[in-house]
């Protein structure tokens, strides 16, 4: 009796181990793991600017350079003559011969040169407000007609020079041109003492003194001497001798008394075109940009071998009396230098 008694308290203790199995069968097993994986995926994304606003905020900071004793403010409401309330880009206020003055500057940042459309509907929102000046910036620029109808309103039409002087597209700049001087065609004569001696051409180099090509000290002279010449043309240097010298001449001696250098002056006229960035508007009206008090401007890479620059057949344009300022508008002058490590040997001693 004891042993089946023992039996049956095995086996209800098994069924309760059962029934407990089966309540815990149907849920699936939660980890904090997993919780806090959860939560790390879901973050916040920032908050974009809306388009233009880069823009907005570099004008507003360059025309606060321009003049440190005004008061510039972005992205500013204002209530107009008429009641309405609306943005404006960029707000300057200040005071001139003692009244206060109020400016508005709306900033473009399309793909596209802005239209008389843009210049018109500016012109009325600024009006509407009273300002004494008011001036577009258009980051592509403006087209012939836009600017015409830009200086009837008393409309200022303005750009900024892009940061990256690589910009692909619209850029601010101006051409360079350069005058790379260089001599061609060198001849040689040799002055013999004998007038009826026929040795046929002579190439400048079989011309020697000591073994050495005399040619070389003539060039030497052209590149030291007569570097800085910007006479085109033909130009002669001769040397005589106080005596009479035996000179070699296509391999054999002869008594020369002179030698006669003929050489030719070139000038290779060059262009390139130079951009700029940086911290500066661009006027289209005035056709020159304004650099800030502090500001700085950068160019484009600019190759100092004038050899690689663009070949150009006009005319290099002059500054005109009262023109406008332009660019930082510059002509190079490049001239041939001399080779220091070929011998050459010294005719001053002839």
């Amino acid at each position: 009796m004891k042993k089946s008694r023992n039996v049956r308290k095995e086996a209800v203790g098994a069924k309760k181990v059962t029934s407990r199995a089966k309540r815990t069968a149907g849920k699936k097993p939660t980890t904090k793991a997993k919780t806090k994986v959860k939560k790390s995926a879901t973050k916040s994304s920032p908050i974009k600017e809306r388009p233009g606003t880069s823009l907005e905020k570099t004008v507003a900071r360059i025309q606060q350079m321009m003049d440190p004793r005004s008061t510039v403010s972005h992205d500013e409401w204002l209530v107009d003559r008429v009641g309405n309330r609306r943005q404006y880009d960029v707000v300057i206020r200040g005071r001139f011969a003692g009244r206060k003055i109020l400016g508005i500057i709306e900033c473009k940042d399309h793909s596209r040169k802005k239209g008389p459309a843009a210049i018109e509907a500016f012109a009325k929102k600024a009006e509407n407000l009273n300002a004494n000046f008011k001036v577009v910036v258009s980051k592509k620029g403006f087209t012939d007609q836009a600017l015409k109808l830009a200086k009837h309103e008393g409309i200022g039409c303005l750009s900024l020079l892009p940061d990256d002087p690589k910009q692909v597209g619209f850029g601010i700049g101006d051409m360079w041109y350069a005058k790379l001087y260089k001599w061609r065609a060198i001849r040689l004569t040799v002055l013999f003492v004998r007038k009826n001696v026929t040795i046929g051409s002579v190439p400048p180099a079989s011309v020697k003194w000591k073994g050495q090509p005399v040619i070389e000290w003539f060039i030497k002279e052209l590149m030291t001497t007569g570097s800085q010449e910007t006479r085109e043309g033909n130009h002669t240097i001769t040397l005589e001798f106080d005596r009479v010298r035996r000179i070699e001449v296509n391999g054999k001696k002869y008594n020369v008394r002179g030698l006669i250098c003929t050489a030719n002056r070139v000038c290779y006229k060059k262009k390139r075109w130079v951009t700029w960035s940086g911290d500066a508007f661009y006027d289209w009206h005035a056709g020159n940009f304004t650099i800030p008090p502090k500001g700085m401007i950068v160019s484009s890479s600019i190759d100092t071998h004038l050899e690689k620059w663009d070949d150009f057949d006009g005319d290099i344009p002059e500054k005109r009396k009262g023109a406008p300022a332009g660019f930082l508008r510059a002509v190079l002058y490049g001239f041939q230098k001399q080779d220091d490590s070929r011998r050459v040997v010294d005719l001053t001693k002839l």
